[in-house]
């Protein structure tokens, strides 16, 4: 069998499988099976996600640090961008701070942790950042779709896994995922502290991969109060998959989030004139060393 993947080349696979330790264990049925869901009323949900750029590498001796941005925020249909934040970092492995330059250019001082490299601290602080905004949002009552694996549990919150790279199921149960319509969930399984589901958003067609449009679903807590709260979401989250001639990473990336990241990249600000603040604050600490 030949097909192609719904995603252009520059953004990776977004369905290679690495086979895991330990599978998941479906608990709603004895066999992996697909699961119609119901047409449900939305609730009042924010779409949380955040971009982050490295700007400038910086040599400390033989150890090398990153300046950059982070940016995250909410999508909330039809109330446009919610709990917004940007924020310039430094990562460092030594006690160094750059000095804050004129244009309101600043960076907050980060340690980066002895078994990270600075991309990866990046990614860490990015990830902290959507949480802090996460839970603000969840205290004022939204429901929330957080892009990627949840890291905590938040109330009535769902983790919105676009790529398929980690294998959760055993071969023949992943197969079965294949065979979802769209709409379809497939039942419930359980790894860790998080319980989950698979879901085809859109339907494939004969040239198409036959994971396409499948994306994960996860949540943490009690496991029917979670099945309950998927089940729902898995029948209203399809109206925004994303539009391949707007997207090219349709239809696993939402509308909400393709927009929101869009913006958030808009607020990051000029790379240029970032990179010009960083060399002139090392000019600057530089003098001070002289």
């Amino acid at each position: 069998m030949i097909s192609v993947s719904e995603w252009v080349p520059s953004y990776g696979d977004p369905h290679q499988l690495e086979d895991e330790q330990e599978y998941a264990r479906v608990w709603e049925h004895a066999e992996l099976q697909a699961v119609d869901t119901p047409l449900t009323p939305r609730p009042r949900v924010a779409f949380v996600d955040g971009v982050r750029r490295a700007e400038a590498l910086l040599y400390l001796d033989e150890i090398t640090a990153v300046a950059g941005v982070l940016a995250a925020g909410a999508a909330v249909p039809g109330g446009g961008y919610a709990g917004v934040r940007v924020e310039r970092v430094f990562l460092r492995a030594a006690e160094v701070r750059l000095p804050p330059q004129a244009g309101g250019w600043s960076w907050r001082s980060l340690l980066i942790p002895a078994d990270l490299n600075a991309e990866l601290a990046l990614q860490r602080a990015m990830r902290e950042l959507e949480a802090e905004i996460g839970l603000a949002l969840a205290r004022e009552g939204y429901a929330l779709v957080l892009d990627g694996p949840m890291a905590t549990a938040l109330p009535r919150a769902v983790g919105y896994v676009k790529t398929q790279q980690r294998s959760l199921l055993p071969p023949e149960q992943n197969e079965a995922l294949g065979k979802l319509r769209a709409g379809q969930r497939s039942s419930m399984f359980a790894w860790g502290s998080k319980h989950g589901c698979y879901m085809r958003l859109s339907h494939d067609r004969e040239h198409q991969h036959p994971y396409h449009g499948l994306v994960r679903l996860e949540c943490m807590g009690e496991a029917e109060s979670c099945r309950a709260w998927l089940h729902e979401v898995a029948g209203w989250l399809p109206a925004f998959a994303g539009v391949a001639h707007l997207d090219p990473r349709a239809p696993q990336n939402l509308q909400p989030i393709a927009g929101l990241e869009k913006e958030l990249r808009r607020r990051c600000g000029d790379p240029g004139l970032a990179l010009r603040a960083v060399r002139q604050a090392v000019a600057q600490l530089q003098k001070g060393l002289s």
